[in-house]
């Protein structure tokens, strides 16, 4: 029996918010979402179903278009959830996906006296003691936090990245309603459960938390300023913490211009091929070389220098890959460019965390065809964000469960070629990352790695042999002692076990039978009496019984099929 959710007199702000939420779900023809209690008492009575948008029938659009709606007019929170959720193309369809890269993350701007409050909560001490003077007219304006000009006491230019008021509170009431919602589909709407509402919600939560706090933003930035120290292509802005907090983050103003400006480009002599090839170039050492990622690449966060210096902004959404992780991409996409069935189907399967139930033939056959599609064009017309839609579209299928980080990844890869397609046509992301796979599995195998692993091997074991007289005395004295207790436990072996007790009841009835035969066969050579016919009477039986049981015992094995 399904349960329902129970919703215990929500405080007012939340009750509110219930209203709204479920309005617009109603609004955009999603009744059968909210149609059940206890969401049902929350309808509000004025919120009827919107019969046109845009001159259009409501019902005209598809339902991963008006999913896309509700987001938008739903506002920050269910935006953003959108946009992390699509990070899953494992457990999401494709065309959901497509509707969420279609959101567009501007915001009005927020009144000058909020921003003033929250820059007044933020400091310690005067603003005045701070700042020479502060634009309150916002550069950028987005749905969490917009963007100041401002000038630090002794003249240094800075940007101010302030969080909009009380956004931390409504994204708060909207997890709230999130959950109850996920709980919900979960409980009693199976053709939504293949979603996993739950955990995609509990990746928000854990994504958006992150967002919210600019301290962990400041730290990202620092750590990425720290890899590329001494790398004279790429510049990366000073941060200060001593002026950053949680809702306010001050990092250097930067001078430049969007990496997909292409008259601008050509003022300071650089083609976009150039650049191109060198602004990705430098997000493939992000990734293989150093293991730490800008999530977020697209043209509004990477700027071009008058240096000529390709610069990233905007850190809160950063992703890592570990070792492991980098060789499982990398075989991947070298399996993709290598065009290896067998390789790519690996790949797959070695990305994925429970397979057990995967159909291998059915995925080599499915591989085969992503293939095929292929088969008579060259690697430079391969579209490498068709082919990573693809590989998506068989996590999907298949469901394998990806770690996010790798699914991050894997998206940052589709938004990276987008832009390197805007400045060079002829852009080829599979040609242009094989070098990175390349070396990293060379790296992996190289003799100074093999040697070091090797090295630790030798550790790990001196220090496994310098315990081993110690465990194996304890082992000893519990063995005397009568302490040592073994636990044995068994999976999957209740059908051998059937079918050993099957065998030990037929050796025991063989043994009997033959001890019969035997006893039998005695009594007939000692022709003891009584006899029948001058066989002993007692043998006879004997055999008689002893025919009977062996001729069940044959029509049993022949019935089993086991003969």
């Amino acid at each position: 029996m399904n349960k329902t959710l129970k919703i215990d007199k929500p405080p007012t702000t939340l009750f509110r918010r219930y209203e709204k939420v479920i309005g617009v779900f109603v609004k955009y023809g999603f009744e059968d979402l909210i149609a059940h209690p206890p969401f049902n008492r929350l309808i509000p009575k004025s919120k009827k179903l919107v019969p046109f948008r845009d001159g259009r029938s409501v019902f005209s659009y598809t339902r991963y278009e008006r999913m896309r709606m509700v987001c938008e007019e739903l506002g920050t929170t269910f935006i953003k959830f959108a946009q992390i959720a699509s990070n899953r193309p494992d457990v999401l369809p494709v065309e959901l996906i497509e509707e969420v890269t279609k959101f567009q993350d501007n915001a009005l701007p927020v009144p000058t006296k909020a921003i003033q409050k929250t820059l007044n909560n933020a400091y310690d001490r005067p603003l005045e003691e701070i700042f020479e003077s502060i634009d309150y007219n916002p550069i950028a304006s987005a749905s969490m936090a917009q963007v100041h000009r401002a000038i630090l006491i002794g003249g240094k230019e800075v940007a101010l990245k302030v969080q909009r008021p009380n956004i931390d509170q409504t994204i708060q009431l909207d997890i709230q309603i999130l959950r109850s919602l996920a709980n919900f589909v979960e409980n009693n709407l199976p053709q939504f459960a293949s979603f996993q509402p739950r955990e995609l919600v509990k990746m928000f939560e854990k994504s958006i938390l992150k967002e919210l706090n600019f301290t962990i933003e400041a730290a990202n930035l620092l750590r990425f300023q720290k890899h590329f120290k001494g790398n004279n292509e790429i510049y990366v802005p000073s941060v200060y913490p001593e002026f950053s907090s949680e809702k306010v983050l001050c990092m250097e103003f930067i001078h430049g211009f969007k990496i997909t400006d292409l008259e601008q480009l050509e003022n300071i002599g650089l083609t976009g091929k150039e650049v191109a090839l060198r602004g990705i170039n430098l997000y493939f050492q992000q990734v293989f070389d150093h293991g730490f990622f800008h999530a977020d690449p697209h043209p509004g966060n990477i700027f071009v220098m008058v240096d000529k210096k390709i610069c990233f902004v905007d850190y809160g959404m950063m992703g890592t890959v570990v070792e492991s992780d980098k060789t499982l991409l990398a075989n991947l996409l070298l399996s993709v460019h290598d065009r290896d069935v067998v390789g790519l189907k690996k790949a797959l399967l070695k990305f994925g965390r429970d397979v057990s139930n995967i159909d291998e033939k059915e995925l080599e056959y499915d591989i085969r065809e992503f293939f095929s599609n292929y088969s008579e064009i060259t690697l430079e017309q391969i579209d490498g964000d068709e082919v990573i839609a693809a590989l998506n579209s068989l996590f999907f299928e298949y469901k394998i469960k990806v770690p996010s980080n790798l699914l991050l990844l894997l998206k940052a890869l589709v938004i990276i070629e987008g832009v390197g397609l805007m400045i060079d046509p002829k852009y080829d992301l599979i040609k242009n990352i094989e070098p990175f796979v390349r070396r990293l599995i060379e790296r992996k195998y190289s003799p100074k790695l093999l040697t070091k692993k090797a090295i630790k091997a030798l550790g790990d074991l001196s220090k496994l042999s310098s315990k081993l007289p110690e465990e194996i005395d304890d082992l000893i004295e519990k063995l005397r002692q009568g302490k040592l207790q073994i636990e044995v436990a068994h999976k999957g072996l209740e059908g051998i076990q059937g079918t050993m007790e099957v065998i030990s009841n037929r050796i025991s009835f063989t043994l009997v039978l033959v001890a019969l035969i035997l006893g039998s066969s005695i009594v007939v050579l000692a022709d003891v009496p009584p006899k029948m016919n001058g066989i002993p009477a007692l043998g006879f039986f004997g055999f008689l019984i002893s025919g009977f049981f062996a001729l069940r015992l044959l029509i049993s094995i022949w019935r089993h099929g086991k003969f």
